[in-house]
């Protein structure tokens, strides 16, 4: 959900130097009898997840005690790359965010979920499709970690600044106004007040984004894709909303940003759906009922973060490691309890037949959260993942903020664009097209 610039080339040589033994288990492999302890690596809020299911693990694994610990998704991968580079030091199950899974998915260092015993492909039909292709190698033959959770975007707003401009604030009138970028432009002009401290958004840069976060920047050939109608007419709307004054030009995962959105200074947001429990449990826990979601503008079916959890091949509990993951990742039960905990909305696709997805949220407002996030996840169609994503992502992000800053225009920007998006793959893409064949 952090978006750094992560070059592979780089991450090739610091995994090369080491030789990864292959864990060679096979069918009668088991979790050992006796206590076993296990060392999860996660961010927050992954730990109120985890505190959620574990009454259900520990009935069926009384002997495996597992222990996590939580730092920021960026360190968490970082420290697995060096423990891995270096041949210790590894967890037992790392989570993996979407901006990370890339280099791992390359240059290995993590269990193939394929192989015995975990045999993992026989839930392959039961995970959303780029969920489960994200994990999977370019050659299709080996799954370095497990999906957890998508995140299907909407936008994130405050129904008291919507009263407060005289427009109505429930879902399904914000879902009508907004449901075109025009009129989202021309509802933020209504509700937009800098002077009494209220803006419409946090930040314009996220709009272009929407439509490629880590996915569609390129096609199925890795050419690049960010040429489009759809990303132009964004990248207009951001223009617009900076040079109105509609912006608060607050950066994400900032005290400033955490503030504007307890405080009520920021009226919309629009990001994925495991925002929904950041909000509830450390940004603005305090303002429950006061917030509403409606679906992205112009194009919906849009999908923003999610994450993974792995096995590395250090670990010396791998039986007892895969049992929590197919015990929390594959059952329907575990994976809505973490969604009622912390809105991971789950990327296996049986949960989602669960009565909890016709509940309304008090936090917002009792409105039936769960069955729009299914709705956008249901129709979602192919979205186009590569292993270069997460680095052209970042060059992407980088020239929206000079396109916003220095106010280019957009074909300079889209040729920018295209110029540093290569500058900064341009090597990689040249390997994986020799490994494609091409």
């Amino acid at each position: 959900m952090r978006h750094n610039v992560r070059r592979l080339l780089v991450i090739v040589a610091i995994i090369a130097v080491v030789a990864i033994p292959v864990f060679a288990g096979g069918q009668d492999e088991a979790v050992p009898e006796g206590p076993v302890d296990i060392v999860i690596w996660g961010w927050p809020a992954a730990d109120v997840a985890f505190e959620a299911i574990m009454p259900g693990f520990e009935e069926l694994y009384p002997d495996i005690n597992v222990t996590w610990e939580m730092t920021a998704s960026d360190a968490v991968a970082d420290a697995l790359t060096a423990a891995i580079a270096a041949g210790s030091g590894a967890p037992d199950i790392s989570m993996i965010e979407i901006n990370y899974i890339d280099q791992f998915a390359l240059f290995g260092g993590l269990v193939d979920l394929l192989q015995e015993p975990y045999n993992a492909g026989r839930y392959q039909d039961q995970f959303v499709e780029y969920k489960w292709e994200q994990a999977t190698t370019l050659e299709g033959d080996q799954l370095v970690a497990f999906p957890w959770d998508i995140g299907p975007a909407t936008v994130f707003y405050r129904r008291s600044l919507f009263d407060a401009a005289g427009l109505p604030s429930d879902p399904d009138s914000v879902a009508e106004m907004l449901s075109t970028w025009d009129g989202y432009l021309e509802t933020g002009r209504q509700v937009n007040d800098p002077d009494n401290g209220v803006w419409w958004t946090d930040t314009a840069g996220n709009i272009p984004y929407i439509y490629h976060a880590h996915k569609n920047l390129f096609d199925e050939e890795l050419n690049l894709a960010i040429d489009n109608p759809d990303t132009r007419r964004a990248l207009e709307v951001a223009k617009t909303l900076r040079n109105e004054g509609m912006d608060l030009q607050s950066d994400f995962w900032t005290e400033e940003w955490y503030a504007a959105l307890n405080e009520g200074r920021v009226a919309t947001t629009i990001v994925g759906s495991w925002f929904g429990g950041f909000l509830k449990s450390w940004i603005a826990a305090d303002t429950a009922g006061d917030w509403g979601i409606a679906p992205v503008p112009q194009h919906p079916l849009q999908n923003w973060g999610g994450s993974f959890m792995a096995i590395p091949e250090q670990s010396e509990n791998k039986a007892a490691a895969w049992a929590f993951i197919e015990y929390s990742m594959a059952r329907a039960e575990p994976q809505n309890a973490i969604f009622e905990a912390v809105d991971y909305f789950p990327a296996y696709k049986p949960s989602w037949e669960d009565d909890l997805y016709d509940l309304g949220d008090p936090f917002f407002g009792g409105q039936k959260t769960r069955a729009l996030w299914t709705e956008i996840a249901t129709a979602q169609g192919k979205f186009i993942t590569t292993p270069l994503d997460a680095a052209a992502e970042a060059a992407f992000t980088a020239e929206v903020t000079t396109f916003l800053e220095q106010n280019l225009s957009v074909n300079e920007t889209i040729d920018r664009m295209e110029e540093s998006i290569m500058q900064q793959i341009g090597q990689d893409r040249e390997m994986l097209l020799r490994r494609m064949g091409n």
